[in-house]
C-alpha cells in the first residue's frame, strides 16, 4: 500500500474502507503491478502480510480484486446508459480524485477533514434522487 515511513498512507486507508476492495485484494494488485509474479512462479509463494502464501492462494486474491475494480467499473457505465448518471456527475467524480491527490500534502488534522469531506461531496455526487434532467 502506499506507505509514508513504514505507515500505511492514511488517505487509503480511508478511501479503502469505502471501496469494494478489501486491503489484502489492494495489496496484492500493488505487489502484482511491481512484477511480483515473477519472484511468485520462482519461488511458489509470496511473503504476503508477513507470511508466506501459496501461488494459488495469492492469485485467488488478486483475481478477486481485479473482478472488483472492473465491476466498479462496468457498473458505472452501467449506471451512465441507463441514465441514472450523466456525463456531470462522471466529471465531477473525476475532479473529485484530482483534488484527493492535492491531500497527500496537507497535515494530518486537515487531511482527515478534507478527506471526511471528499466521501460526503462524493455521496451527493452519486445521489441518484438528486440527479438534474
Amino acid at each position: 500500500m502506499a506507505e509514508n515511513g513504514g505507515e500505511v498512507d492514511r488517505i487509503v486507508e480511508i478511501l479503502l474502507s469505502e471501496s469494494t476492495l478489501t486491503a489484502k485484494q489492494l495489496k496484492a494488485l500493488l505487489l502484482y503491478s511491481e512484477n511480483m509474479d515473477q519472484k511468485i512462479v520462482e519461488q511458489g509463494y509470496v511473503e504476503f502480510d508477513g507470511k508466506k502464501v501459496s501461488k494459488g492462494a495469492f492469485f485467488r486474491t488478486l483475481n478477486q480484486a481485479k473482478t472488483n475494480v472492473r465491476k466498479a467499473v462496468i457498473t458505472l457505465i452501467v449506471m451512465s446508459y441507463i441514465g441514472l448518471m450523466d456525463a456531470n456527475q462522471l466529471d465531477a467524480i473525476m475532479q473529485l480524485n484530482s483534488i484527493i491527490m492535492q491531500l497527500k500534502e496537507q497535515d494530518e488534522a486537515t487531511m482527515e477533514e478534507l478527506i471526511s469531506a471528499f466521501v460526503e461531496k462524493l455521496k451527493t455526487v452519486i445521489d441518484l434522487r438528486k440527479r438534474v434532467k
